[in-house]
């Protein structure tokens, strides 16, 4: 028998909201490729003036991207850092109007939680620790001219992420998907008709899933739960 493990964080504000592709970072990219997808996995701080972005691209081989990266002038600088096959991990540096936004985040203690791009729109979730600080990021996107779509916004409950780590966002993914016997045998719902009911892309609906899975076990299995040995499992 376990005991859940839950994350403590200070009450905040979530904000979902969408970002234009043609007007956010790897528009050029997103063009030239079309099906590719990208998953913002961190953003680190250097200093008060600069900011790695850390991307995983996925649908593309690696020549292809490369060179549509090296014509993309929403990127200064791109490192490789992970070839796993079929997704591929890039440290990149934006130009000044992307880098701005991305530092924004920064500057703002918001913390992203998730990012994922396609060749049409970006979609992101941020955790505000202030409302006031809400206001303050839009106005940067304003002033860089990048269309900032909230399409939800609400407060996180005080004291915890949720059962298992997850974020409410995750939970209703999985539950929706379990309740539409997406994991059925055979399954009475694919994966492109559970993301239109969950209206979101069939990229987030998979990042979603996957963070979920991966917040699941970890606060389950990952944690103090306790396994039996094949021994005991023998002897029962």
């Amino acid at each position: 028998m376990y005991t859940e493990a839950k994350r403590t964080v200070r009450m905040g504000t979530i904000v979902e909201a969408r970002v234009p592709a043609e007007e956010f970072a790897l528009r050029g990219a997103s063009e030239t490729l079309g099906k590719v997808t990208f998953r913002l996995e961190r953003v680190v701080a250097q200093d008060t003036e600069r900011v790695m972005p850390f991307l995983w691209v996925a649908g593309v081989e690696r020549e292809a991207f490369e060179d549509a990266l090296a014509a993309d002038s929403s990127v200064e600088n791109a490192a490789l850092v992970t070839d796993l096959g079929d997704r591929l991990l890039y440290q990149m540096d934006w130009v000044d109007r992307i880098e701005t936004l991305v530092r924004t985040i920064v500057e703002e203690e918001a913390v992203l939680l998730e990012a994922t791009g396609s060749a049409d729109v970006w979609e992101l979730e941020f955790l505000f620790l202030e409302r006031d600080a809400i206001r303050r990021a839009q106005d940067h996107f304003t002033e860089a001219d990048v269309s900032f779509d909230a399409q939800r916004i609400y407060d996180q409950r005080e004291g915890e992420l949720g059962a298992h780590g997850l974020t409410e966002k995750q939970h209703r993914a999985l539950t929706v998907a379990l309740e539409a016997g997406y994991y059925d045998i055979p399954r009475r719902i694919t994966a492109q008709e559970l993301a239109a009911e969950l209206d979101i892309s069939h990229q987030a609906l998979s990042e979603q899933l996957r963070r979920a899975h991966e917040a699941v076990v970890t606060n389950t299995v990952g944690m103090n739960a306790s396994v039996p040995s094949e021994e005991s499992e023998l002897t029962q």
